[in-house]
């Protein structure tokens, strides 16, 4: 029969995963979450801290952030040299498909012989930038008026290769603005390759237009690089004996018993308790230093 163990202390020192994973490009930095609560559900504080393990999922997540850009942004330019005849929009001005943006004469039609050629919006949205005025002349080719489109936001964003793929292209990713707004998007594209300088991939997330953010805004990104599923623990209630580590359950009959189990990885304060406690195994979620194999606690389901 065991003696009393003391409170676990030494679980920091054993090598069973690291608790975060490490992001890489803009001032990313580690994270930790867990996606379902702690495992097991304690009873109330006025009985034993007792909870019944149970199944549950826990995952690494990296930061990663950038700003937000519109999701499309045309260029309309001019199909062929000549004089501009109109300029039929302005900065900020929303502007459907279709609509006409500028109109372009013909440098020798000095008697307005010719109907002008009309530019239109290949895409509604709102007016960036005017950047001819009437009366210019212009090459063809030369940039006109600048659309973006308001249908939504596209962020980028550098990882590090070891992370690069275990995030999936159409996965939905959650993000926080710098104001505290919360965006919900998805992974829209992985780049082929890593920029060979930095070995970082690019990863492009699209999002829904929203009142509460606008382009430029800063998001950080939490993304979900690591994901297990098990029966975890906090690591402060596994104790450490002779090299081997120990939880304290409650058997059937209601008497403390020290277990041997045996560990997995580690997410943040869980532990994943590879061998050694079944779901629905109760087990203390406090502990004192002053337990002692075979002592009675009151049943909580009694």
């Amino acid at each position: 029969m065991l003696i009393a163990l003391a409170a676990a202390s030494a679980l920091a020192q054993q090598g069973s995963g690291a608790g975060g994973g490490t992001g890489a490009g803009g001032g990313t930095r580690a994270g930790t979450a867990t996606s379902t609560p702690a495992a097991g559900t304690s009873v109330p504080q006025s009985g034993p801290p007792i909870a019944a393990a149970r199944v549950s999922e826990q995952f690494r997540t990296i930061s990663v952030g950038g700003r937000l850009r519109p999701l499309s942004r045309i260029v309309h330019q001019a199909p062929s040299g000549g004089i501009v005849a109109a300029v039929n929009v302005a900065e900020g001005q929303a502007v459907r498909a279709g609509q006409e943006l500028f109109s372009i004469r013909r440098r020798d039609d000095v008697s307005n012989l010719f109907k002008p050629t009309v530019v239109t919006a290949r895409i509604g949205g709102r007016v960036a930038e005017v950047l001819i005025r009437a009366q210019d002349e212009i090459p063809a080719g030369q940039s006109g008026v600048v659309v973006i489109g308001t249908g939504g936001y596209v962020l980028e964003a550098a990882i590090s290769d070891k992370d690069a793929f275990k995030v999936e292209v159409g996965q939905s990713v959650g993000g926080r603005t710098a104001g505290g707004n919360r965006l919900t998007g998805t992974l829209a594209a992985r780049s082929q390759e890593p920029d060979y300088q930095t070995g970082l991939f690019t990863l492009s997330f699209e999002f829904p237009n929203s009142p509460a953010t606008y382009i430029g805004e800063f998001v950080l990104l939490e993304l979900p690089v690591d994901r297990s599923r098990g029966v975890f623990v906090r690591r402060d209630l596994v104790v450490r004996r002779y090299g081997s580590y120990y939880l304290w359950l409650v058997n059937p009959d209601g008497q403390l018993e020290a277990r041997q189990v045996t560990l997995g990885a580690t997410y943040g304060e869980m532990v994943r308790i590879d061998r050694g406690l079944e779901p629905g195994e109760r087990y203390l979620t406090r502990l004192t230093g002053r337990e002692r194999e075979g002592a009675r606690v009151a049943d909580p389901g009694a």
